[in-house]
């Protein structure tokens, strides 16, 4: 193909995708994205770079290259989600044309419509339109990138897929394409293989890759199984040129599954999986997602969870048959080539993360999600449109030998000859419409659990979401109503449908009683939550049971160590009993692990003025300040410690400032009168503390509104 062509060709899928996508520039935020961005001060600072790169218990997971990334896309336009948005899209296209790129260099004529098909297809909808899962996209460029690199560096480019681009067909057909080809040697047996000036970066972007997300570990199987097709046999330089990038690959995997099982909370006995029910789980999750490629109708967010306590026998056909049929495809790959099993082969390999061998987090509420299938589909959109072209190879010769009988001249069939084009244009336009239609669903959490629930009335999971919606936007009403609706789905099984009961009630009724019952009910189905622990603890430190709050805390300790959503807690009870030493320890741990969040940096400061260690917690409350400079208890207490350390003038002139700032605060003026006082200006001490009286009383007589602090 010549330059010309290639860049239409490359246009033509960018176009595909923007055309696709567009809803998604007006969609805003869902699920995690508070968690992994708009809450998250380690992506809105420079400071927070080094805790990103080298605290990785300060992080969600870690991923340090995502949230270098937000933290660029912040810098240049906050927290617009159109940015983000964007670039999402624009990944997503650059990821086609790697693609493309990839199965040119494999020989597949149907490269760019394969590439097209998985680019606009709707179950990727779920990864382009998540902000969160711009993960997913970032790894799949860089490791496509790799993987190009890495092709070139072996020299599988110059090889042709079983004696030609296509896939392979049986040798009795006489096409030439019969998988029937010499191995190669083991031994370094090309030129190309070990230059360095390719080896080198392509290592290089596979690590980047793994830091992006490390489902990509399994890029190194899927590289040497490519190997194997184009030649039918692998180097010695191809295996240990892939070793390191195993190594490494299973390394990050490792942590990443160490952080899911700890920091992510999919640990307990909801978590835990008999070996048969995994493996059906595993069967019946291999059969959704090419089901799901085919007949994408309905599309959801969280998609009804198999029922792993009452299997039947006939569960077992899903993994029988799973691992059948690459089986059978290895048996015929003298007759009908390696392709087929190749393709069936890459699929296994990259969806097997997500099979559920492994517990995380959402298999709390589901089992799949589309998401899960972003590189792993590939390899069965490949197949089917390879298959579908050697099929219209094989049509094409009968269809001109019967013209050719009726009309001695040859003329064609006329519109027949075009009949793949017009296939492959209606092909691509029923899914970008569909793409379309599934990313205006995108603009609100809302539309996204409410779609949920037109089709799966009983997913607990979207009516507890919309509850939490519904809170959030003001909609107590609706959120309280919703809320129970998840709880009668479930009743008493689910631990995390009684918490939020429980956790309502104590909240936002401050009905302590029954809200204490359901969490500890919700504590002995699953003692390894940190949140509602520190919930229970809170109910009774509100009652002044403050022991049963201690021992709680302690439980939860013992299970999730230096949990910060437990440090914390545990540091301001201790504190309050006079234990400032051991309030400072847990809350520097805290710290530790949640650098620079607000609350657990405001104890600290408070505790090492208690301990008299006044200069740490004025550079403590500093560092605060330049994270969050509007925060108007840090910034009063600034003003206290340097009155404290003896700069009362400095003092007098940055609570004036806050004064001047926020005339409305009594506190400031308390605090200034203080300053003043310690200046010797009584009389204008004395005109701040009339200030601060007359606020305090106006404030008195205001009706109160409760804001339920709803979990997200």
């Amino acid at each position: 193909m010549n330059p010309g062509r290639q860049l239409l060709a490359a246009l033509g899928l960018i176009l595909l995708c923007l055309a696709a996508y567009c809803p998604l520039v007006h969609a805003g935020y869902i699920w995690d994205d508070d968690v992994w961005l708009t809450n998250n001060p380690l992506v809105q600072h420079w400071s927070g770079l080094w805790y990103i790169w080298f605290a990785p218990q300060s992080s969600t997971q870690y991923y340090p290259l995502v949230y270098t990334a937000f933290l660029l896309q912040f810098k240049l336009w906050g927290l617009n989600p159109f940015g983000f948005h964007l670039v999402n899209i624009g990944l997503q296209a650059i990821n086609a044309i790697l693609l493309w790129r990839i199965l040119r260099l494999m020989g597949l004529k149907s490269a760019w419509v394969a590439a097209a098909v998985w680019a606009i297809h709707p179950v990727q909808v779920e990864t382009v339109g998540w902000i969160t899962e711009q993960k997913n996209l970032l790894s799949a460029a860089l490791g496509f990138s790799a993987a190009l690199l890495w092709i070139k560096w072996a020299g599988l480019d110059m090889v042709g897929s079983d004696a030609t681009g296509k896939m392979p067909v049986p040798q009795k057909m006489g096409s030439g394409m019969s998988a029937e080809r010499p191995p190669v040697s083991t031994g370094d047996c090309m030129s190309s293989v070990g230059h360095w000036k390719l080896l080198l970066p392509a290592t290089i972007l596979f690590v980047l890759a793994l830091l992006a997300k490390t489902d990509i570990c399994t890029l190194p199987a899927v590289l040497l199984l490519v190997a194997w097709w184009k030649r039918g046999g692998i180097t010695r330089a191809e295996i240990l040129s892939v070793i390191p990038w195993l190594l490494i690959g299973g390394l990050l995997a490792s942590f990443t599954i160490y952080i899911e099982h700890g920091t992510a909370g999919a640990q307990g006995p909801p978590f835990t999986f008999s070996l048969s029910q995994r493996l059906i789980v595993a069967g019946k999750d291999f059969w959704f997602y090419p089901l799901k490629l085919f007949w994408p109708h309905p599309l959801l967010a969280v998609y009804p969870r198999w029922d792993v306590d009452h299997f039947v026998s006939a569960d077992w056909l899903f993994p029988f048959v799973a691992c059948a049929v690459p089986v059978i495809l290895w048996l015929l790959r003298n007759k009908i080539g390696r392709g087929p099993f190749i393709a069936v082969a890459y699929y296994i390999i990259t969806i097997s993360p997500v099979l559920g061998f492994i517990s995380f987090y959402t298999m709390l509420f589901t089992f799949v999600a589309d998401h899960y299938q972003y590189l792993a589909g590939i390899g069965i959109i490949v197949l089917a449109v390879e298959l579908a072209a050697l099929g219209w190879e094989r049509l094409w010769p009968i269809l001109k030998k019967i013209e050719y009988e009726k009309n001695t001249r040859g003329l064609t069939f006329g519109g027949v000859r075009l009949l793949p084009m017009t296939a492959a244009t209606a092909l691509l336009l029923e899914l970008g419409a569909l793409s379309w239609g599934q990313s205006e669903l995108y603009q609100s959490p809302k539309g996204i659990w409410e779609n949920v629930i037109d089709y799966d009335h009983d997913s607990w999971f979207a009516w507890d979401q919309l509850g939490a919606y519904d809170f959030k936007s003001g909609d107590a009403d609706d959120g309280r109503r919703e809320v129970a609706q998840a709880y009668q789905i479930t009743g008493d099984r689910n631990f995390y449908t009684v918490a939020i009961l429980g956790y309502d009630l104590a909240n936002v009724n401050r009905d302590y009683v029954r809200g204490i019952l359901l969490l500890q009910q919700s504590l002995q189905l699953n003692p390894y939550q940190a949140y509602f622990s520190a919930c229970l603890s809170s109910c009774y430190k509100n009652r002044g049971q403050i022991n049963h709050a201690l021992e709680v805390l302690d439980r939860g300790l013992e299970l999730m160590p230096d949990n910060p959503t437990l440090n914390v807690p545990m540091g301001e009870i201790l504190g309050s009993r006079g234990n400032d030493e051991a309030a400072l320890e847990d809350f520097q741990k805290a710290l530790s692990y949640k650098p620079f969040d607000p609350t657990c940096m405001f104890d600290d400061i408070i505790a090492l003025r208690k301990l008299e260690r006044y200069q740490d917690a004025l550079n403590q409350c500093r560092q605060m300040l330049n994270i969050y400079p509007d925060n108007t208890a840090a910034r009063i207490l600034y003003g206290g410690l340097l009155l404290t350390v003896g700069r009362d003038q400095e003092a007098v002139d940055f609570l004036s400032g806050i004064v001047r700032s926020m005339p409305n605060s009594s506190d400031a003026h308390l605090a200034l009168a203080e300053a003043l006082e310690k200046t010797g200006d009584l009389r204008a001490a004395a005109l701040q503390r009339a200030m601060a009286r007359k606020l305090n009383a106006a404030a008195a007589t205001e009706p109160t509104t409760s804001e339920p602090n709803f979990l997200p």
